[in-house]
Parts: structure tokens; C-alpha cells; sequence
């Protein structure tokens, strides 16, 4: 850390001391906060400018909320450092809220929020996976595997923070330093050894994390997403990237199937700790290496070999899909490097359950078999909809949508996708937000050579409910897009809508009629 860093840090922490005459300490009854709606009688507000809004302008609603010390980015070098007093008046009587000016507040505020909960990561082993698809798959099973092993670890990523059974929700797959570190600081007084968290190209940009916070850095692939944002794929994969240390204090994980991966083992330094999975046979040039070989798809799932530098395993799993199989190879390798046995690690496999939303099936002899799954871009639609031909023995059909205010440019891609991996397809809604259902369906029609063949039905429930009625018991449905959501956001609200519990009662009511 710099000088100038470790100046400031210092400054905002003894500001704390002085003018709350107390030592600092993270309790449950003071926490650090970035988020004025989640402050709570006696935290500390972090006012940070961001990507999308200015903390500053919140710094009224944070007292009111009862905020005891507002640090608060300034915008000079100068100004660092300077603590105005402020008194307001409220219900119960006045109050006096001290500020501390702080210069790049947004800069250091990781590190901030790491030291003031008292650096809960150096008590865990801490799992950051980062990649376009895969994330939450991968990390939920290496936190299977690992509770399967004797490891007791927490997840944090788009489904929620906690043990699996018990998640609690999250604003951001990422959450921001603040909140982070809080969580992690939880996890260690709940007794937990390991955390698997899902790490967003956003966080990485805007330094919401930082790989010294990360024991173990896991890369699943790069393909389109999130343009809206990075701009173009180069600074995409730049963000990806940031997660890694490149030395001797972190081990990396990279999928050697992906270019980017590839780019990245030509030019990171010798002193890095890598192990590389895949599914070509190029992965066993490398030094330390997981890679599945003779793969079967059955009914029941996937059976294939696991070879690694240190021996093979014979893998069974419930899972579907060949993208499944690398999830898989990449939590196999983070066991590997905690010292797991091969034989430990294919018994932890064998017991692995769906993840939910993540190509979950529901069936009954009497329809097609459905499955439901997060795919929102080109690449997971595709992979999704090559996992189910590969178990499908009928006909294949896919309901889905493109999200609005988002990427417009991979629309037409996801209709060509669809097109050509599916025997029927039905576009349906997905978060329109503010833009026009109609209009972001014209986009995706765009990439249909036939868009003549394409149903458009804009209700997503009556688009499951239909096609669920037309198919045959030999069929299979993938319904793409909504996966774990529980909500269809039209305009700026939420409407509640749970795919999953929907598809699961039509499926109830066939039985029970």
C-alpha cells in the first residue's frame, strides 16, 4: 500500500476515535456503511461518488437514519482530512454528526471496510469466481464439495449470502466493500472455514474488491456480456482480470478452453500459481491440470474420467450439459488445492445437487420434461440448449427474452442461437424495464433467418403455460432467462413471478388430476 494510502486509512480511522471518543470496533451495533437505506442508530456512512449516483447527496437521509460519522469523498487533495461538526435538530432533540473529508474515498474504501471489520478474510479461505457464465453454478458446487469434505463454507453471489440452505439476499452479486466485509466478518463468528463468492466484472472495475482479498482465484470463460458497461470484449476481459494477484500468495484457476485464458497463461509471470481444466487434451501440457476425458451423457446425467496431474477419477453427477463438466473440473481443481484426495473429491461429486435455477428439471411421465435455467446470453443459451439435445429424445423447444436498458447488441445473437439449436421457439418477455416489449422482441427476430416460424407470446406465463400444453411426453422445454428470479421487473417495478415455482405447479396439478 502507498504511503499517501495508508495516510488516509490511518486519517478516517483515528477521525473516528477522536470524535466519538472510543476505540474502533466492529460490533453489532456499529457498522460501516455505503448505503444511506441500510444505515441503522450509530453506523458509520461511507458518502462515495459511484458509478451510477453520488453518496453525497445522501448524507441528510443517513443522518436521519442515525448515522454517527459521515466520511465523505472530496473532490481536492487539499480538503483531505478536514472534519466539519455538524448539529440537526431531530424529534428526540439535537444531534452532533461529525465529517470527515476523505480525497478518492471510492479508491480505498475496500480497504477501509477490510480493516475496520478487522480483516475477516485473513480467517477464511476465500474462493473468487469470476467469468461471463458459470459463476453461481461453480461456486455453489465448490461449496457443496467442500461441506460434502468436512469444510463448513458460505456462498455470496446473485442467489444470495450465506450457507446454501439459508440464504439471505444481496443487493449486487458482488456486494459492495462495505457490505462485503461485513459478511465476511459474519461468516467467521458463525465458525465458518471457507466462503465461494461470485465476483462481477463491475466489482472488479470499480474496486469494490480486491485480490488480495482472494485466496483462490477461479476463471470461467469470457464471451458477450455487459458492452452496456465495458464498452468493447478488450476492456471486458481487462476487468476480469483484475481479480487475479499473479503471485505466489494466490492460486489461479483458468478454464483452458477459453481464448482469453489462453492469452492470459502466455503473459503472466512464471511466479504465479496456476492450475488449468478443461476438456481438450492441450490442458495435460500443463504443470498442474484437471481434465475430463470419455464423457457419457445418460439419462440420470453425465459419467466421465477425471484426470488430473495427480492421478484419475471416475465422475458421476446428476448434472446436464458438457458446460456443467467444467463447473465441475474447476471446483474439482479448488479441492485439489486445498489437499483433497481424488477419491474424496468423485464421492463429493457423485452426491452434488442442482443448483437451483441452473438447468433444474422438472418432470412427469405424462409431459416434456422442462428445464429451467438463468441463460441470458449467446453463449449459456447455447450451451443450455446443446445440453438439453444431448438428453432430449423428442423435439426441442425454448422460451425466452432479452432483458431492457441492457447490451442491445446481443439480441439478434440470441435469436440466431436459438434458431439454430432449437426445433421451436417462443419469445416471451424478460425484464423489459423501460424499453418496449414489442420492440426488444423485433430485435431478437432480427437474427432468425425464418423469423416467420417464431411464436411471439409477450405474457411470459401464458408463453409457459402454451407451450407446455403443446409439447409431447418425449419433448423437452428449456425456458431461458429468469432461472432463480422471482420477479419480472416491467417499467421500474417488480412484478412477482417465480418460473420455477410455476413450472413446478403445472407439473403438480398434471399429477394430481
Amino acid at each position: 500500500m502507498s504511503s499517501y494510502s495508508r495516510f488516509s486509512i490511518n486519517l478516517a480511522l483515528n477521525a473516528f476515535k477522536i470524535t466519538l471518543n472510543t476505540e474502533l470496533s466492529a460490533n453489532e451495533n456499529r457498522n460501516l456503511v455505503n448505503d444511506s437505506r441500510l444505515i441503522a442508530e450509530g453506523d458509520i456512512f461511507a458518502a462515495t461518488v459511484g458509478h451510477l449516483c453520488d453518496g453525497r447527496d445522501y448524507i441528510d437521509n443517513a443522518i436521519k437514519a442515525g448515522a454517527e460519522l459521515i466520511i465523505v469523498q472530496c473532490d481536492n487533495i487539499s480538503d483531505h482530512g478536514k472534519i466539519e461538526v455538524r448539529k440537526t435538530q431531530q424529534s428526540e432533540g439535537s444531534k452532533t454528526v461529525t465529517l470527515v473529508s476523505f480525497f478518492e474515498l471510492n479508491k480505498h474504501l475496500s480497504r477501509l471496510a477490510n480493516l475496520y471489520y478487522h480483516q475477516p478474510h485473513n480467517r477464511l479461505t476465500s474462493i473468487g469466481v469470476t467469468g461471463t457464465n458459470g459463476k453461481t453454478t461453480t461456486s455453489q458446487i465448490i461449496a457443496q464439495l467442500l461441506d460434502y469434505c468436512g469444510k463448513s463454507c458460505a456462498v455470496i453471489g446473485t442467489t444470495g449470502a450465506g450457507k446454501l440452505n439459508e440464504l439471505q439476499p444481496v443487493i449486487n452479486t458482488t456486494p459492495g466493500p462495505t457490505e462485503l466485509n461485513k459478511l465476511l466478518s459474519d461468516f467467521v463468528n458463525d465458525g465458518m472455514s471457507h466462503v465461494a463468492m461470485e465476483i462481477s466484472s463491475h466489482a472488479l472495475e470499480q474496486r469494490r474488491i480486491l485480490p488480495s482479498l482472494i485466496d483462490i482465484a477461479v476463471f470461467t470463460n469470457l464471451t458477450r456480456d455487459h458492452l452496456d458497461y465495458h464498452q468493447t470484449m478488450d476492456n471486458y476481459a481487462a476487468a476480469k482480470e483484475k481479480l487475479f494477484a499473479k503471485n505466489s500468495a494466490q492460486i489461479a484457476i483458468l478454464n483452458g478452453d477459453d481464448s482469453c485464458a489462453k492469452g492470459w497463461l502466455k503473459t503472466w509471470a512464471s511466479e504465479s500459481q496456476i492450475i488449468v481444466y478443461g476438456l481438450n487434451q492441450e490442458i495435460k501440457n500443463n504443470p498442474a491440470f484437471v481434465y475430463g476425458s470419455d464423457i457419457k451423457h445418460t439419462a440420470q446425467g453425465i459419467e466421465f474420467l477425471l484426470e488430473t496431474h495427480s492421478g484419475n477419477a471416475l465422475i458421476n453427477t446428476v448434472l446436464m450439459g458438457d458446460f456443467n463438466i467444467s463447473n465441475i473440473l474447476a471446483s474439482a481443481a479448488v479441492l485439489l488445492s486445498q489437499g483433497f484426495s481424488l477419491d474424496k473429491i468423485a464421492k463429493a461429486i457423485s452426491q452434488l445437487k442442482p443448483v437451483v435455477g441452473r438447468m433444474e428439471i422438472f418432470a412427469v411421465p405424462s409431459l416434456a420434461t422442462s428445464v429451467v435455467d438463468y441463460a441470458h446470453t449467446p453463449d449459456a443459451l447455447e450451451n443450455a440448449l446443446k445440453a438439453c439435445k444431448a438428453h432430449c429424445c423428442g423435439r426441442l423447444y425454448v422460451v425466452f427474452g432479452c432483458g431492457g436498458d441492457r447490451d442491445q447488441g446481443k439480441r439478434a445473437l440470441m435469436g440466431t442461437v436459438a434458431e439454430q439449436n432449437a426445433d421451436y421457439v417462443i419469445l416471451t418477455n424478460d425484464n423489459p424495464r423501460n424499453e418496449s416489449p414489442q420492440a426488444i422482441v423485433d430485435e431478437i427476430l432480427t437474427g432468425f433467418k425464418q423469423p416467420d416460424k417464431v411464436k411471439v407470446i409477450l405474457s411470459r406465463e401464458e408463453a409457459v403455460l402454451k407451450t407446455i400444453k403443446a409439447c409431447t411426453a418425449l419433448d423437452m422445454i428449456l425456458f431461458a432467462g429468469k432461472g432463480h428470479e422471482d420477479y419480472l421487473v416491467m417499467g421500474n417495478e417488480k412484478i412477482p413471478y417465480n418460473e420455477r415455482e410455476f413450472v413446478k405447479s403445472i407439473y403438480a396439478n398434471e399429477v394430481g388430476s
